[in-house]
């Protein structure tokens, strides 16, 4: 069972009194339509595994932006990429100023598919 938050305060609260560590990570997922340039979404997730198993998560749409075209490709639009890595640092802020724990990364289901992680 997976618990999803709508705001990061109300999940932090929740997790803080499982003393259970918050996984923070942010990520890039890219679509393609046609011959378009891919459309990347990036988002901020904020994930943990409180008491009575399952996990909760928090997530945040940083944006989405076409990609950049480059000399031989597309590639990762640079203002995303700024603006997700600042998005990032202030959630850490957040769960660090509650005292929990925190790791890299993210649980998710089997099914769930990124392009990457950014930090």
């Amino acid at each position: 069972m997976k618990i999803i938050h709508a705001s990061l305060g109300t999940f932090l609260d929740e997790v803080k009194t499982g003393g259970t560590a918050v996984r923070v990570a942010a990520l890039m997922q890219s679509t393609t339509q046609g011959t378009a340039a891919p459309l990347y979404a990036s988002w901020i997730v904020v994930t943990a595994s409180p008491d009575g198993g399952g996990w909760a998560e928090w997530r945040l749409l940083v944006g989405r932006q076409q990609a950049e075209l480059t000399a031989r490709s597309f590639g990762v639009p640079s203002r995303l990429a700024r603006l997700t890595e600042e998005r990032l640092a202030d959630v850490r802020r957040r769960v660090e100023a509650t005292g929990l724990p925190m790791a890299d990364g993210i649980l998710a289901h089997d099914a769930e598919t990124v392009d990457g992680v950014l930090g």
